[in-house]
């Protein structure tokens, strides 16, 4: 199974901030099993946000949250039913979140070799293309797993 699951994919939110994408990884990420901490993860999520965007080219956002609570690597992805400000490299609205939690002890190791390849993708037109216009949950993982799996 790749690190990809549809059961960690949610398709056309409709949350209308950063915060509230934040609060809403958090609380996934709870319910999902990648932490035992929801605060914790909105906290980091926001702590890594103000240390720079993570707000990518073309709608694509790429926060993370590295935290003890947080079991083993994992991604969340949301997609949103209309573009939000994210203060985006290209000042384009967001509406695709790759969103990585990471475990403090993979830290410097998994994170970076994750973040990373989820960057390299975003900037390959026919991925993105790809993702914006899948239609379900399963051509998200297929073409992410697939894709991330190349780069390894």
């Amino acid at each position: 199974m790749g690190i990809i699951q549809e059961e960690k994919i949610f398709l056309d939110q409709t949350l209308t901030t950063q915060k509230e994408v934040f609060e809403f990884l958090a609380k996934q990420a709870v319910e999902t099993g990648i932490s035992a901490d929801e605060k914790h993860v909105y906290q980091r999520l926001v702590e890594r946000e103000n240390e720079g965007t993570t707000g990518m080219m073309d709608g694509f956002a790429i926060p993370h949250a590295k935290d003890q609570s947080i079991s083993e690597p994992s991604i969340l992805i949301v997609t949103l039913n209309k573009g939000i400000e994210w203060n985006s490299l290209d000042g384009q609205l967001i509406d695709f979140i790759i969103a990585l939690f990471i475990p403090d002890t993979e830290a410097g190791t998994t994170h970076l070799k994750l973040l990373s390849a989820v960057a390299r993708l975003l900037m390959r037109n026919e991925v993105t293309e790809k993702l914006k216009a899948a239609q379900s949950k399963a051509e998200i993982a297929t073409l992410l797993n697939e894709k991330i799996g190349e780069n390894e």
